[in-house]
């Protein structure tokens, strides 16, 4: 049986440094060019979320709701310049700020009104006798078009009917 192949801590926290890297190639790609199983990356991923040994340096699109909406409260009122400095302290760029704002900010949203659950319920009834009425139908043209078919079938086996 193999043996698993050890990685050293520097190698393995080097390529995870990669593979969370803004505009990153995606983790098949990297697995490919230094030769390690796909796999053996994301199991490192899932450590490291898990255990949060990189200072929480995770992607933007990694991070928790509160992490988001803690980074969108941290910069309120900041100028660009400080800005770009918590973005560079962070791991994240001005722009996941702005959609993350906007994220928040959606959600605050009142919620619009839904459909009456009465009315919900009558259309469900409605669509359930629909499609019970679309299947005797169904039913019903199938009978007629293979009743046809044995017409024409013992009309060509015996002839026409004398009277016709």
């Amino acid at each position: 049986m193999n043996q698993p192949t050890r990685y050293p801590a520097s190698v393995k926290e080097s390529l995870i440094a990669k593979a969370l890297a803004p505009n990153a190639p995606s983790v098949v790609e990297l697995a490919k060019e230094h030769n390690i199983p796909y796999q053996t990356y994301y199991n490192w991923m899932r450590m490291i979320k898990k255990d949060k040994q990189i200072n929480g340096s995770l992607r933007p699109q990694d991070k928790s709701a509160q992490q988001k909406l803690q980074a969108v409260f941290d910069t309120h009122g900041m100028t660009e310049v400080e800005i770009g400095a918590y973005c560079r302290a962070q791991g994240i760029y001005p722009n996941h700020l702005d959609a993350w704002k906007q994220q928040a900010l959606q959600g605050l949203d009142p919620v619009k009104p839904q459909k009456n659950k009465a009315e919900n319920i009558q259309v469900q009834k409605e669509v359930k006798e629909l499609k019970r009425d679309l299947h005797r139908k169904d039913k019903a043209l199938a009978e007629v078009s293979a009743l046809l078919i044995l017409k024409k079938k013992a009309d060509l086996l015996w002839g026409e009917p004398e009277g016709a």
